[in-house]
């Protein structure tokens, strides 16, 4: 289920999504980049997260924060899945942090571990929190607080994702250089201290998200071929091993996969 945030978090917050299952044996659980970090709140207390920097026997707290991915990470959940997932901005957790976004590429952090004992109080409310309206109340309360002392939004940064977002990520660097009124060098050091990654790299995923929701809506009896051209790429070979590093598994295995949550969270 995907829903909105308030309307004053709108320009930092994509939307929330709520994941579950009633499946109790152990699941595992695959998440791929799709350009957005995020904050994952657990909502069932007796559900145990393993991933590979928590095993089972060190259980997840109340809530995590992930940033930027370079490859595909799994998760082994055991017992009744509940999952509040933030869907933040690209540029959010720079905001949020005062923090360069590419420390925080593929990593998994508490917010203890961002902002040290700041974040004790609101931990401890989101974790007492009795019901879903309750949880999303405290996070947004909490993060409107952060975003409000950040230093805002960078005009440059904004404009250069209105134009990627436009094209679906299919511009020549050059022609969004001229419309930016920038250099490449400037470009990335913006990226990578707000985004987290290259400006080439964000448009790669942006293209690949355009895929997804092509390939999605093909029909049984479309080629995917057809996906692979309308997205941009020049030949499937190419679009087969960068869908492998993203995912871990080719297109016909993602397409066959009925168990996805979200176009990049499926169940195996």
């Amino acid at each position: 289920m995907q829903f909105e945030p308030s309307k004053k978090l709108v320009p930092f917050i994509r939307h929330y999504l709520l994941l579950h299952t009633n499946e109790l044996e152990e699941m595992t659980y695959r998440l791929f980049s799709d350009g957005q970090p995020g904050i994952v709140v657990p909502l069932t207390k007796n559900m145990l997260i393993s991933t590979s920097d928590y095993p089972f026997g060190d259980q997840l707290p109340s809530m995590f924060i992930y940033g930027q991915m370079s490859a595909y990470r799994d998760l082994k959940i055991q017992g009744q899945m509940a999952l509040l997932v933030v869907v933040l901005r690209p540029f959010a957790l720079n905001l949020l942090f005062g923090m360069s976004a590419d420390e925080l590429n593929d990593g998994i952090f508490l917010p203890t571990d961002l902002i040290g004992a700041e974040a004790i109080p609101f931990e401890r409310k989101a974790a007492k929190s009795k019901s879903l309206h309750e949880v999303i109340d405290t996070i947004e309360s909490f993060l409107l607080e952060r975003f409000q002392k950040s230093n805002g939004l960078n005009p440059d940064l904004l404009f250069s994702l209105e134009i990627i977002n436009k094209h679906e990520g299919l511009i020549r660097m050059e022609n969004l250089l001229k419309e930016l009124q920038m250099s490449e060098r400037q470009l990335e050091r913006l990226y990578r201290r707000q985004i987290g990654v290259s400006p080439k790299k964000f448009m790669n995923v942006i293209r690949f998200q355009h895929f997804l929701k092509i390939f999605r809506d093909l029909s049984a009896e479309s080629k995917l071929t057809t996906a692979v051209y309308k997205a941009g790429y020049y030949d499937q070979s190419h679009l087969n091993n960068y869908f492998k590093t993203m995912t871990g598994i080719t297109p016909m295995e993602y397409r066959l996969n009925v168990n996805k949550l979200a176009i990049n969270f499926m169940r195996f």
